[in-house]
């Protein structure tokens, strides 16, 4: 059986709603997980002593928290991807397209999905590097392949 690991992360996320897609997986120390959940309702009629549910059709993606180090690069950087006052109201627009992000978690195993980014926080650090936290939240429905 074969093992992967964070060698074989590759992360791309568009630098704006409907940008360029911009790899910055060396700006990334962890991201969340990635799941696809299928909604269900639950069904239990009167009487009955067991819970039960049926599903929806409806899928969610949970938000995906990503985190690393605060870097100001032109073109790829946590910078110019997710703090910038161009690209937050692009992503507030209600008009907004959202954002693609890939993810590859091991090699043959990639993740899709159209997202918002809906967070970002700068961490200052007293002797110590400055760190970031973005969150995206789907705007469209993810996909395995």
């Amino acid at each position: 059986m074969a093992k992967h690991g964070s060698p074989e992360v590759i992360i791309t996320i568009n630098d704006a709603p409907g940008g360029t897609p911009r790899i910055i997986t060396p700006f990334v120390t962890s991201i969340g997980g990635i799941a696809v959940e299928d909604l269900t309702q639950m069904t239990m009629p009167f009487a009955s002593a067991t819970e039960s549910h049926t599903p929806t059709g409806v899928t969610k993606t949970p938000d995906i928290a990503m985190h690393g180090f605060y870097a100001d690069d032109a073109d790829v950087g946590p910078k110019a991807v997710f703090f910038t006052a161009a690209t937050q109201a692009l992503d507030r627009a209600v008009g907004s397209v959202g954002r693609v992000l890939v993810v590859q978690v091991a090699t043959g195993l990639t993740f899709t999905i159209t997202v918002h980014v809906v967070k970002t926080e700068i961490q200052p650090k007293n002797g110590a590097l400055t760190e970031y936290d973005a969150v995206v939240r789907q705007a469209g429905a993810g996909v395995w392949s």
